[in-house]
């Protein structure tokens, strides 16, 4: 491990394969290396390989690091085997005093319900790029930077901003993003933030009704905390359209909600995907509709009808019309829409679907066909050299 003062590095190595993980910020990090436990399990857990740590890791961790490995080996037993654990050394804990309270923030609805709801508590809110956006798209990083600087500024928070390349070096070793990986991913920069933090809520992404084998889920999240750092997953009282409408009228959430998956044009939101739609119908759900700037008013009807539904996007469809009546909300449109996608025949989504991809695929023809000519010309390049 080596690092300055705002960013860390270490060596994850499996044999022969090694990839380097890199963080960094705009505050100081923890120099130890218990933030690099949860994340290195779980390299290890995948390729079934003992775990040797170089560098001081404190014993909370290591206690909560085994608990994890069953909690992982009890879902996925054929792909997470567990481990035994080396450090060279125990990391001397140190005092909460003085320290804050922080929220995962990427501002979608998830985040922006914790942040809300424990708002006279949390000190800090914090973004991380390399975890939904990728490293190489600055452009949508930098805007998205923007528009949670304007939240945070208007919750009253200070917002940490974080980069780091561990869902690369992750997939590198053969680990599944949403089984598997990022939850570790939170982990490691809730230690990496131990000399600011002493508490970091994680919002929860299903509620309790719906909970499923995740890598970051209440069974879970608590065990990758140490002496320095508690970690708290939060949220699960609460469905998506429950959440939508704590936060409707708040001003923040409204002008910088950032929900969208697709990115489109690679747009903030881009108003047609299921994930935008479905968040869309949550605020008319709300009795918000317009309200949000950063997502059309108008529900495109035409284009939710035609998309093709995976089981999330069903889930969704019965998660809103749940909604509806828990939030005593009549209206028969988007009733008649939501009902549309719950009994639609199978044949239909599968048809739907290749219409999707046939949509699709020139431009992944042609991004394959670019890629391949970028390569041809820095071989040419190098043998002329």
């Amino acid at each position: 491990m080596v690092g300055t003062d705002s960013e860390v590095s270490a060596v994850l190595a499996i044999g022969k394969r090694k990839r380097v993980a890199r963080t960094s910020a705009n505050v100081p990090l923890v120099q130890s290396a218990t933030p690099w436990l949860a994340p290195s399990v779980l390299v290890a857990m995948r390729h079934e390989a003992d775990l040797e740590i170089a560098g001081p890791v404190d014993e909370m961790a290591l206690a909560g690091a085994e608990r994890a490995q069953a909690v992982m080996h009890g879902w996925y037993p054929a792909q997470m085997r567990r481990v035994a654990v080396r450090a060279d050394s125990v990391e001397v804990p140190v005092s909460a005093e003085g320290r804050g309270v922080g929220c995962f923030f990427s501002g979608g609805v998830d985040s922006f319900y914790s942040a809300i709801k424990h708002s006279d508590e949390i000190t800090h809110l914090i973004f991380i790029h390399g975890f939904d956006i990728g490293l190489n798209n600055e452009d949508l990083a930098d805007r998205t930077r923007t528009a949670l600087r304007a939240a945070a500024a208007d919750l009253g928070k200070p917002l940490i901003e974080v980069r780091t390349n561990l869902r690369q070096v992750h997939t590198g070793f053969g680990l599944d993003w949403e089984a598997h990986s990022h939850g570790s991913l939170l982990a490691h920069v809730a230690q990496v933030l131990g000399g600011q933090l002493s508490k970091i809520y994680l919002p929860a992404s299903f509620p309790a009704t719906a909970m499923v084998p995740y890598a970051t889920h209440p069974d879970l999240d608590l065990h990758w905390s140490s002496t320095a750092v508690e970690l708290v997953h939060d949220g699960v009282e609460a469905s998506r359209p429950q959440k939508v409408a704590a936060f409707a009228h708040n001003d923040a959430a409204m002008r910088n909600l950032r929900v969208c998956w697709y990115n489109r044009e690679n747009d903030y939101n881009c108003g047609k995907c299921e994930k935008c739609i479905r968040t869309m119908m949550n605020i008319r759900i709300a009795g918000a509709s317009g309200r949000c700037s950063t997502l059309p008013a108008e529900i495109p009807w035409d284009l939710y009808a035609r998309t093709y539904m995976t089981s999330g996007g069903i889930e969704s469809a019965q998660e809103n019309l749940d909604g509806m009546r828990e939030l005593g909300y009549d209206d028969p449109q988007l009733e008649a829409a939501l009902r549309g996608v719950l009994d639609r025949p199978r044949l239909t989504n599968e048809l739907l679907h290749m219409r999707k991809i046939a949509a699709i695929a020139p431009a992944f023809a042609e991004f394959l066909w670019t890629q391949m000519t970028s390569v041809r010309e820095r071989r040419m390049a190098r043998a002329t050299q």
